[in-house]
């Protein structure tokens, strides 16, 4: 089975900064799947700017290596067909800018917020966090037959998904938050947690058990009872079942917002999961 993807020829040459960065050397060829960006809400099209994408995650053809690299020091060649992705963490950061004779200042729209794990966030009986409790109800109440809900590129100032995120749950009111500034606090939401909804610790069995059973209720038995083992903290699977109630609620009137469970998985698994690419 394979997955579509974008190819990237390197401009400048990187040294990675951390862990999970790759080097680059000019002339390398980059591959970089399409579902992740989806996921970030890039349209059609938009894959060829990759320095405004930010921190792309990608598969180094020349080095064989897979990791982040910054869309500053690449350029977009075309697309390609490449092999499904395999979950892991990838928290944003700060984009470099590309080497030039005059360097601008980074973009604080690449500032990551902050976010506690979902364990310091609530405990039973407690349903879901309270923020995301906030922003579901919110996009619900203002948004879902949206025509473009979650698929319009992320727009949002800095200051206002600091409004959401960074807000004091009390007193908190999103009535006067507009609905795209809502998606993509939920998109940040997901994409800054310090680990994915979809912990590590299971993704990869749950991949092998949708390839391996054909049967659906089978198949739902056993991922209920993978992602509720002793071993994860309950946060964790009870998070994961309010946002798969959201997403049910958005196919329902696919309809109006042309939203089904297709395009729904292409764009929150990257963010559940937090994907990196596969050769």
């Amino acid at each position: 089975m394979s997955a579509e993807g974008y190819q990237y020829r390197a401009l400048h040459d990187y040294k990675k900064e951390r862990e999970e960065d790759i080097d680059l050397h000019i002339g390398d060829i980059l591959i970089v799947n399409k579902g992740t960006l989806v996921a970030l809400g890039f349209n059609e099209g938009e894959e060829a700017k990759p320095e405004e994408i930010g921190w792309l995650n990608g598969y180094n053809e020349a080095t064989g290596e897979r990791g982040d690299f910054p869309g500053t020091y690449v350029e977009y060649i075309g697309r390609k067909k490449i092999s499904p992705p395999t979950p892991k963490p990838r928290p944003p950061r700060p984009l470099p800018v590309a080497p030039s004779p005059a360097k601008g200042e980074m973009d604080s729209d690449q500032q990551a917020f902050t976010l506690p794990d979902l364990t310091e966030q609530f405990s039973p009986p407690d349903i879901a966090p309270p923020l995301l409790i906030k922003i579901l109800e919110a996009i619900e109440k203002k948004g879902l037959e949206c025509a473009t809900l979650y698929r319009s590129q992320g727009s949002s100032c800095i200051a206002e998904l600091r409004q959401v995120l960074e807000c004091e749950l009390s007193t908190a009111d999103f009535e006067s938050v507009d609905v795209q500034t809502l998606s993509d606090a939920l998109k940040r939401y997901l994409l800054d947690l310090p680990n994915p909804v979809i912990p590590l610790s299971v993704s990869s069995e749950m991949i092998s058990i949708a390839q391996d059973l054909q049967n659906s209720e089978e198949y739902a038995h056993l991922l209920k009872k993978l992602i509720r083992s002793p071993n994860i903290p309950h946060q964790y699977w009870l998070t994961l079942q309010y946002l798969l109630k959201h997403f049910f609620r958005l196919c329902q009137i696919s309809s109006k917002n042309l939203l089904n469970a297709r395009s729904v998985a292409e764009i929150f698994s990257p963010l559940l999961f937090k994907f990196q690419i596969l050769r």
